[in-house]
């Protein structure tokens, strides 16, 4: 006891000079305080706002989703299967190319795949046969378009998405092309009332639309780009109209079509979009014609009032009440349409870059398909979204007369000492500390894992084997008739069978498996890298063991087993049930047996 306050005072003089040197050194850091305060600020802004995005982990993701004919799919898992081709694939590759093209990636791809995947949608004469009713084809004007499948019928929407995907390509100019009778295609879909329809949306007919406007017009934006071909003033004028009659005046909102309800914030996007590509000149004459047909001040309210969502920083499509859900696509649309009229102080750019921030994935994807990758890539672009992460704000320096590392020695020579004095303490603190650890992870009889650590355990092995594909199999085993051996020689002797069950199957194990008490006389085995037929060879092998060992009780003892392997759809709960199902099948069909769940056909991670 003596030696222990000789060692505290010594302990307590040297915390006296440590704190002595320390005030001498904290008169010199007060003088850094405002640099510190103006530090910590930036600290906090650089936390706050270090949003940043990958464009390299996006294109590879867009590139993974390239069949070798050409086109895109969202799913990879799917790509060679046939039912990937239809009504939507031309418009997922025009996503997927707009994407690549956003990102400079397009050197990443097969783009003579997706030209000709194009081409060969491409239908160079239309007769005016192919639409009975459709009065607006001219004798001798001939027309050409876009299906999104063989055999299909040419119809706007298609061929918008076939111009975008070629004019990205490069391949506006093949020789294959006849862009004349492309233009009088589209214009031939212009109603009188100076809308559009489209043969696409069968369900509207030939009535006009915003919606079929909007890709009419950016259709001919391109052609117009590419051809240098004016826009008939009368093409122009008609559009401005139809915008027009499209406008609700008790809103300040769009509808898809006149007179009719204003509740898809797509629409808004398509009225501004309709008149920007259909006006001659530069962006400055697009801006000035959109801003004397639309007035943007209650547009802009309109979509502020019904459509925004100030807790998720994000738009949503649909104004109806109770379904109103965060869209990554409309959010896109409304930040294009704020952007290109300069609008953008309107919104809170950091809550919506936080947004789209929060749906990106390790793989580069945002929002799981291509379209919601295209809107978030596009959005980070126009609301000027660096791809790399901000440098961290540099700490400023502490000047100080004394060594800030003198009270430290001082400090650490007083922990020291009382450490010295201390020793025998933290000794019994670090067994009690084991004690208690292993207390957590094991099971106290039987000396292997308890099935708290075990459920942990199985969750990583799970999601390992599903990242790297690889077999992963589930045994458990019960003992059979274990109550019999309670009510005849007690509990104690049932508690030794445990452990000598334990050390015989523990012996058999490989280091890698892993081996848990999961409750009473059922224990359970993972096994990493084992197929379903490994799985069962090694259950087979256990139950002899346990068959012809002589058990202290002097009674024979059998155990009952459940195999299975992991599969695709699998989470942790059934992998576990499917496994004790057949455990108990087992059990139900006689005892001392196995019983498999799956096939050792069915190895969807196996290489």
């Amino acid at each position: 006891m003596r030696i222990n306050k000789v060692l505290l005072l010594l302990a307590a003089g040297l915390v006296a000079f440590a704190i002595f040197f320390q005030w001498q050194i904290a008169d010199h850091t007060r003088k850094n305080f405002v640099l510190e305060s103006q530090y910590l600020i930036a600290l906090e802004d650089h936390q706050e706002h270090n949003f940043f995005y990958t464009p390299r982990t996006t294109i590879q993701w867009v590139v993974n989703r390239q069949n070798p004919s050409g086109y895109f799919v969202d799913n990879p898992d799917m790509l060679f299967e046939p039912s990937q081709l239809n009504d939507s694939t031309l418009r997922a590759t025009r996503y997927a190319i707009s994407t690549l093209s956003d990102l400079d990636g397009m050197v990443t791809i097969n783009r003579m795949a997706v030209g000709e995947f194009i081409l060969g949608l491409y239908e160079a004469d239309i007769k005016s046969k192919s639409v009975p009713v459709y009065s607006k084809y001219e004798s001798g004007t001939q027309y050409a378009g876009f299906k999104t499948l063989p055999g299909k019928v040419a119809g706007v929407r298609p061929t918008m998405d076939a111009l975008i995907t070629l004019d990205a390509l490069g391949f506006l100019d093949d020789p294959r092309l006849d862009l004349e009778r492309v233009w009088n295609f589209i214009t031939a879909h212009q109603n009188p009332d100076g809308g559009f329809w489209d043969e696409h949306y069968p369900k509207q007919g030939m009535n006009s639309s915003l919606k079929c406007t909007s890709f009419a017009g950016r259709a001919l934006e391109i052609l117009h780009r590419h051809m240098q071909r004016p826009f008939p003033e009368e093409l122009s004028e008609g559009i401005k109209q139809f915008v027009s009659a499209s406008h609700d005046p008790k809103t300040g909102g769009y509808s898809g079509q006149p007179h009719k309800p204003v509740k898809d914030s797509y629409n808004a996007f398509r009225a501004f979009i309709s008149i920007w590509n259909t006006t001659n000149g530069s962006d400055a004459a697009k801006f000035e014609a959109v801003k004397n047909t639309i007035n943007l001040s209650r547009l802009v309210d309109c979509i502020l009032q019904q459509y925004y969502l100030p807790e998720q920083g994000a738009f949503c499509r649909n104004n109806i009440s109770g379904k109103k859900e965060p869209s990554i696509k409309a959010t896109h649309l409304i930040i294009w349409l704020l952007q290109d009229m300069k609008l953008l102080d309107r919104v809170d750019i950091d809550q919506l870059s936080r947004y789209v921030i929060s749906l990106r994935t390790s793989g580069g994807q945002y929002g799981g398909d291509i379209y919601t990758t295209y809107s978030a890539i596009g959005l980070l672009q126009k609301m000027g979204i660096p791809t790399r992460p901000r440098p961290e704000p540099k700490k400023p320096n502490k000047p100080a007369n004394i060594p800030s590392y003198v009270p430290a020695i001082f400090v650490i020579a007083a922990l020291v000492t009382l450490l010295l004095g201390f020793q025998e303490k933290r000794l019994e603190l670090e067994e009690i500390n084991k004690a208690l650890s292993k207390q957590a992870n094991f099971d106290g009889l039987t000396g292997i894992y308890n099935r708290q650590i075990f459920d942990t355990i199985i969750k990583q092995e799970m999601e390992k084997a599903t990242r790297y594909q690889r077999p992963l199999a589930l045994i458990m085993f019960d003992i059979d008739d274990f109550k019999q051996v309670n009510d005849n020689f007690g509990h104690l002797a049932g508690d030794l069978v445990l452990k000598e069950i334990t050390q015989l199957v523990k012996v058999a194990l490989r280091d890698s498996d892993i081996f848990a008490r999961w409750g009473g006389e059922e224990f359970i085995i993972l096994a990493p890298e084992t197929t379903l037929d490994g799985a069962e060879q090694l259950a087979e092998k256990l139950r002899e063991m346990v068959s012809a060992k002589t058990f202290s009780v002097g009674k024979e003892i059998t155990v009952s087993f459940g195999v299975s392997d992991l599969q695709k759809a699998d989470i942790m709960v059934s992998l576990v049930n499917r496994t004790d199902s057949a455990m108990l099948e087992a059990k139900r069909l006689g005892k001392n047996r196995i019983r498999t769940s799956g096939s050792p056909s069915e190895k969807p991670f196996e290489s």
